[in-house]
Formats: C-alpha cells, structure tokens, sequence
C-alpha cells in the first residue's frame, strides 16, 4: 500500500479498522453459535438414531418371539402324533388313520409326508388332491442331492430332533415351511425309524395374522421377507407393487440397522434374522421422522444465527462508527502537521485509549507550536540585530 493510496483514502475494506470491527464482532458472535449448536446436533442426531434403533430391536425380539411360540406350537402338534406306537411301527396301515385324522383337524397345514430312515416315502397326505392318503412305497429321496430339504431330513435322522425347512421350489409351488419330526422306535427311544414332515404355506393366516395384527407406529413399516427377500407379510403404507428388495449385504447372525428406499422415502430401519425358515423380519421407520426433532432444532439454530449476525452487525457499526470518526480525525489532523499546520487541535472524546491518543497528540502540538512561537521571536531579533549592526557600520564610515 502506497503512500498516495493512504493519503487519497484508498484502504482495502479488509484493511480498514471499522470494518475489521464489525468483522470481529460476527465471528465472536456466530463462531461460539455455531460450534455449540454442530456439537449439539451431532449429538441428538446420535440419540434418535440410536433410540429408534433400540425401539426397532425391541420390537423385533418380541416378533420373533411370536413366530418361534407359533412355529414351537407348529411342532409340539405333530411330535404329539409322533409319539403314538401305531405311528412308531412304520405300518403304513396303521398310520393313515391317525395321519388323516390329524390333517383333518390341523386345517393349517398344507400337506404330510411319512419317511422311512432310507428316506422312501410311506404316506402322502396333500390337502385338495385325489390322491389323498395314498399309501404304500412312493418315491425315493436322494438323500446324496444338494438342498434345504433333503438337509433337514438328514438332520433329523442324525440327531433324533425336530428341525424346521424352508423350501421355496417344493412341489405345491409355494413358499412352504417344513416342520420335520422323528418317528422313535418303540422300543429303543434312542433309534430314529422315520420322519413325519407336515408342511404349512410361509404366506398363511398365522403368521400374516401375527405381522399384520401386531401394534406398530402408523408411518411404520412391518415386513416379513423370506430368503431371498421376497415380500410375505406386510404391515404399513408401502409403494402399490411391491414384491420385495435386495438381500444381498444382509448379514443372518444379529440384528443389524439398514436403510432401505420404497417408493423414493428413505427408511432406516432393523433388519432381524427369522432363523425358523431363513427369513428376515424388517421395521422400518422413514428417515425423516426419526431426524424430525433435529430438523426442528437446526431450524432454531439457523433463526438463532440470523438474529445473532443482525445484533453482531448493529453492534459492530456502532462501535466502529465512533471509532473510525476518532481514528479520521486524528488522520486528518496528522495530514495538516505534515502540510506544516500547528494551530489545529483533535476533539477527545470519551476515557479510552484513542482519546488518551489525541490527548497526547494535542499536546505535542501545543509544545510543537511553542517552539515555532519560539523560532519566530528568535528569527525577529535576529534580523532586527542584524539590521542594527548594519545601520551603525554605515553611520561609522
């Protein structure tokens, strides 16, 4: 910055005092705002999150309780069957009766299958079907193929225990849960001859009656999805259409929190393993909902921001207002010394620091026009000395 820019006025508006003023009275006013409200919004994000989460989990496990109850009572039905000695002697003869009988009163079941420990089918009971009841030896598992059934009924014959399959490519072409129970021999309890395989339609009233009966939030969203993340049950206002979403990064140990998009909403939401059937069970919330309080909050914080920044300004005008005059007055003054005038005095003004400048200043002018006043009283008898001492060189000669 030259000289003539200064003595024209030309500063920088960054440069110049007032400003500088009122610079520093936003950021002391917006800079505490804005850090105490980011660290408090960073937080109650946090918390919602973390809240709505724990509530979804909480829901989730009470679900999941529900399908196992109904599920366990799916397969305390037929072990209560299984136990009967007609059914433990393996004649086909003597267990048709009791086989029907229970597939007549068990109206939610879709169909029964009887197994010998090779795996050859001994009775076969399909609810709707002419063939109903058909006994005798019927087709042979492959127990070496690959596939959730056959792996069910191999675990049943190894282990003596119930186990539940979920076969999406069944022959009643539909999305069947299979509750496969042991036949104990008679005699020795310890032995496996056969398995009772009963299965119930995944879609059926009681589990659509358990997802859609259950008490959630009316801008939830309840789904009951199978492996492949196929739609079962719903509960909630969900996009016209909707057959399911991708499973593919879903993890089948624990819970775990998502977010998912219908219809162009983002919902965050827990996705919960149902291990009966290798399902998912999914509450969802939309996203904005859960961040709603904080929306609320950050609205506060910008109107909070706004009033600080107007105050911050009226406050820092005002202080530079009578600061810069101080400041222009005392520059001006200055100016007039350096053109050579003494005689002009600075206003003070108030008990601070400028006024303590302007005093000292005026001073200095005080003691710089003394010695001027000093300078032409010594000037003036130097010449009239001087003037003397030539008049009487004259009047001599």
């Amino acid at each position: 910055m030259t000289t003539s820019e200064t003595s024209a006025g030309k500063i920088q508006w960054h440069r110049r005092i007032g400003n500088r003023v009122v610079l520093t009275a936003i950021l002391a006013a917006v800079i505490p705002l804005l850090l105490l409200g980011g660290t408090i919004a960073i937080k109650v994000r946090h918390d919602l999150v973390r809240q709505t989460v724990a509530s979804q989990k909480n829901l989730t496990a009470t679900l999941l309780h529900g399908i196992n109850s109904l599920f366990q009572n799916y397969r305390q039905q037929i072990q209560a069957i299984a136990v009967l000695p007609d059914m433990q002697s393996m004649n086909p003869d003597k267990q048709q009766p009791i086989v029907h009988e229970f597939f007549e009163q068990q109206r939610i079941f879709f169909g029964c299958n009887v197994y010998d420990r090779s795996g050859r089918e001994q009775l076969v009971f399909i609810r709707n079907r002419k063939d109903e009841g058909l006994k005798g030896p019927g087709r042979q598992l492959d127990l070496s193929a690959q596939g959730s059934y056959v792996e069910g009924f191999m675990q049943v014959i190894n282990t003596g225990r119930p186990s539940f399959v979920a076969d999406e490519t069944s022959e009643y072409q539909q999305k069947m849960l299979f509750v496969m129970v042991p036949i104990l021999d008679f005699v020795n309890s310890e032995e496996v001859v056969g398995v009772i395989s009963c299965s119930i339609s995944v879609s059926g009233p009681g589990i659509h009656e358990i997802i859609s009966g259950f008490p959630i939030e009316k801008t939830d969203v309840l789904i009951l999805l199978d492996r492949g993340g196929n739609l079962i049950s719903a509960q909630g206002r969900l996009p016209e259409g909707l057959r399911g979403f991708s499973l593919a990064e879903a993890k089948f140990s624990l819970p775990e929190s998502v977010l998912v998009d219908f219809g162009g909403i983002t919902f965050l939401g827990t996705l919960a393993a149902v291990p009966e059937f290798s399902g998912y069970l999914l509450v969802a919330r939309p996203h904005e909902l859960v961040l709603e309080f904080l929306n609320h909050l950050l609205l506060d914080l910008a109107l909070m921001l706004v009033v600080a920044f107007v105050i911050a300004v009226a406050a820092g005008f005002f202080m530079s207002r009578s600061l810069a005059e101080g400041i222009s007055s005392l520059v001006e003054a200055i100016r007039g010394v350096a053109s050579g005038v003494v005689s002009q005095r600075v206003e003070v003004k108030g008990d601070d620091e400028l006024s303590e400048a302007s005093t000292a200043f005026n001073e200095m002018l005080n003691t710089l026009e003394k010695h001027r006043m000093m300078d032409d009283i010594w000037h003036r008898e130097y010449e009239s000395v001087k003037k003397n001492d030539g008049s009487e060189g004259q009047n001599h000669q």
